[in-house]
């Protein structure tokens, strides 16, 4: 009878352990993490041999993901194994960009590799690039924004004018704000400068380089529906 008693006591206890430490595993697996999200965007013309952005913006929930651990994109053109993998950088507001061309006509599949908040997502899109337009055709559609760049000679260390010229449907768009991104290229690092309109849709403002280089200049156009970016490559001497 002593033994029958002990065991059975023994039994109680242990099930009484068990019994407290349920609750605690419960509380700490209740925890489960907002989804993330990411979607592809191409900006620019999709033309032979013309530089766009590959653009991807990440949300986890409803907040911006302004510090992912890694986002690449992937490209590969429609039934080749071959790929390229690029790596895309955080321009704010959650997206991530990075400058690719692609050299021939034809289907290329766009793979974001995001990886952020211990999550990986892998969004994909189907890029079509057409034959190169022949001379006379239109470039712009009747709704396209129109942005032409220009700079003067810039040399390392003197200030140099940026300008910008925007339309929208073949007319001045005005009142815009217009800010010109620069950074070196092979840089992680870019600083904005707010460009002034000069009136009649043309924005300028003077910007200085510090060091020889090829850089990359982003110009921003940013007005009620209107959210526009057009690249450029200049030389610093």
């Amino acid at each position: 009878m002593k033994k029958f008693y002990l065991c059975s006591a023994l039994l109680f206890m242990l099930a009484g352990c068990q019994e407290s430490e349920m609750p605690e595993d419960k509380e700490v697996n209740s925890a489960v993490p907002e989804s993330l999200e990411a979607s592809i965007v191409i900006k620019g013309k999709l033309n032979p041999g013309k530089e766009v952005i590959l653009e991807t913006t990440v949300k986890q929930g409803s907040q911006l993901v302004n510090e992912a651990d890694e986002v690449l994109f992937e490209v590969r053109k429609s039934g080749q194994d071959k790929r390229e993998m690029l790596e895309a950088k955080n321009t704010g507001s959650g997206m991530y960009q990075v400058m690719h061309t692609f050299d021939e006509q034809g289907k290329y599949i766009v793979v974001a590799h995001v990886t952020a908040k211990d999550l990986h997502v892998m969004p994909e899109k189907e890029v079509v690039i057409p034959e190169h337009e022949s001379e006379g055709a239109s470039v712009h559609p009747s709704s396209d924004v129109s942005i032409e760049f220009q700079s003067n000679p810039v040399k390392a260390g003197n200030s140099s004018s940026f300008e910008a010229a925007v339309e929208l449907d073949g007319k001045p768009l005005t009142n815009a704000d217009v800010n010109f991104e620069v950074w070196k290229e092979g840089s992680e690092e870019s600083h904005f400068t707010k460009a002034k309109e000069d009136g009649n849709g043309t924005y300028q403002n003077k910007v200085s380089l510090d060091e020889s280089g090829t850089y990359k200049v982003q110009v921003h156009v940013e007005k009620d529906d209107v959210h526009e970016h057009q690249l450029e490559t200049i030389q610093v001497n």
